[in-house]
């Protein structure tokens, strides 16, 4: 069994690999709706919405209590000026430079839970991403994240029942 976590301290963790990767990093815990207000945004965005968590355990004084997490980031960018809004292919490639810093993004933190710290996160869904072009800005570029991963957030102590007096 691996170590606890919750998903407070793996929320801390992300940030910390988004924002410290590359200086001049924005991230922001909340809903994309909620992106409209920050009028200050710092480019690359990851905006991570939080979290739906399933707890599940075959019996809770098993001691062995499991928190299935789904999560959604989106990753927002700005197309530099160099680039032509209507050349497809070179989006194409500034879309991939994206996806591989999100990519590895999500290696730093997952290196760190399972090496480091020696926490097991067990993958339950396919990372996926979905490219997204907004129309109201033709120079922001966005990546969708998604993914899902399994991890023991509390073990329950046996030991010390509660009093039902």
């Amino acid at each position: 069994m691996s170590a606890n976590t919750n998903t407070t301290a793996i929320v801390d963790k992300m940030k910390y690999y988004w924002v410290n990767a590359t200086p001049n990093r924005g991230f922001y815990f909340g809903w994309p709706q909620e992106v409209d207000n920050i009028h200050s945004k710092t480019l690359p965005l990851m905006v991570m919405n939080p979290p739906e968590i399933i707890v599940s355990t075959k019996a809770w004084s098993s001691n062995t209590i499991s928190t299935n997490s789904n999560w959604t980031l989106i990753s927002y960018d700005i197309l530099p000026s160099q680039y032509n809004v209507t050349d497809d292919l070179a989006i194409l490639e500034f879309w991939d430079k994206m996806e591989d810093e999100v990519m590895f993004w999500i290696y730093n933190w997952w290196y760190y839970y399972e090496n480091v710290l020696g926490i097991e996160f067990i993958l339950t869904s396919p990372i996926q991403i979905i490219r997204i072009k907004e129309a109201s800005n033709d120079r922001l570029l966005a990546l969708k994240i998604t993914f899902g991963f399994n991890f023991y957030r509390l073990c329950a102590n046996t030991n010390d029942y509660p009093n039902i007096d």
